[in-house]
């Protein structure tokens, strides 16, 4: 398996102690590494600009040049910018420009992250862009167009993605910790896409406390069903690694074994999946989560590593009731 890495990637460098901070970038080398993957460092193409045109506002892209530029500073509260942000986030763009022109299953190892931001930054009704600075999923996808799909398993709901998709027949299908419950508060089931893209966003927000034992059916209830019907040409997964339980930002209750379970169920449709970094905060998750994908992807070795995690009766009724929404509304566009 290919993974694609520059020490470029490591220059996007917070001001001050942050959770997302380019050690990240070491850890799930280590793993790829250990596993046998194949590390292979991108270039930076001539239509990056035009390329971030297509998720972006030009006044927005502007912004970021120009504090790029100054040197170390705030977008808001929990997004920063340092002198290599833009070298690192226009490379990650073209990564995976350069993946899904190859049509090749790869791991994108970029950062800055991008699911947070939106057409002009901030997306929907988020207080921050959440560390995030340009779309690479969402820019992935409408640079292949018809038949592209989004997979988002990141804990935190893609409102970016979301945001940028929402009026386009391209598949956007998300599951995150309730939105009620975590940043940034957004991500219902009834957030379907408006006019062509009415039915193509789907939202799976789950209880906190979620285990392996639940998870495994929004899998198998919603997400393949619905990928099957859509037919993609090249899925997109927008990897999150802060959906495990032992991630210090989130409330979730999932085991290595959800990952390899929605991962193993993509690659089954037998067309390139692309992962592309996003979030994940507990570095020794990322070592071994990276490890346990690079085998699955290289041998179908099914190996979390860890016991499946249950769901507590509270947490179990308030996920049937979510259930029943998702089903509702996604119901009426694909066939459950």
């Amino acid at each position: 398996m290919l993974v694609y890495f520059s020490p470029v990637f490591k220059n996007h460098v917070p001001p001050y102690r942050h959770p997302e901070a380019p050690d990240r970038l070491d850890h799930l080398l280590q793993g790829a590494q250990a596993a046998g993957a194949v590390v292979k460092e991108p270039k930076l193409r001539e239509d990056t600009r035009r390329l971030i045109e297509l998720a972006h506002e030009k006044s927005y892209i502007e912004l970021v040049k120009r504090l790029c530029q100054s040197g170390h500073a705030s977008i808001d509260g929990d997004t920063y910018i340092s002198q290599g942000t833009c070298d690192a986030a226009t490379l990650a763009v073209s990564a995976i420009a350069d993946v899904l022109d190859r049509r090749e299953t790869a791991l994108v190892a970029a950062r800055p992250p991008g699911h947070h931001a939106g057409f002009a930054g901030r997306a929907l009704t988020a207080p921050t862009q959440g560390f995030c600075i340009f779309n690479t999923a969402a820019i992935g996808a409408l640079y292949i167009g018809d038949g592209a799909a989004v997979l988002d398993v990141d804990v935190h709901h893609g409102n970016g993605t979301q945001e940028i998709l929402y009026d386009k027949d391209l598949l956007y299908v998300s599951t995150h910790q309730h939105p009620y419950t975590l940043y940034p508060g957004t991500g219902f089931p009834e957030e379907v896409g408006v006019g062509k893209g009415e039915g193509y966003n789907v939202n799976i927000p789950l209880p906190p406390q979620t285990g392996d034992d639940l998870y495994v059916k929004v899998v198998d209830e919603v997400i393949v069903p619905v990928l099957r019907q859509y037919g993609p040409r090249v899925v997109i997964i927008s990897l999150g690694w802060d959906a495990h339980r032992e991630d210090p930002l989130a409330d979730m209750n999932l085991t290595l074994k959800s990952y390899l379970y929605v991962f193993d169920a993509v690659l089954k449709l037998q067309t390139p999946v692309v992962f592309l970094l996003e979030g994940g905060y507990n570095r020794d998750v990322i070592k071994r989560g990276t490890y346990a994908l690079v085998r699955l992807v290289e041998h179908g070795e099914f190996a979390p590593g860890e016991s499946q995690t249950e769901t507590d009766l509270h947490a179990r009724r308030k996920f049937e009731e979510v259930m029943r929404e998702v089903k509702t509304h996604v119901g009426r566009y694909w066939r459950l």
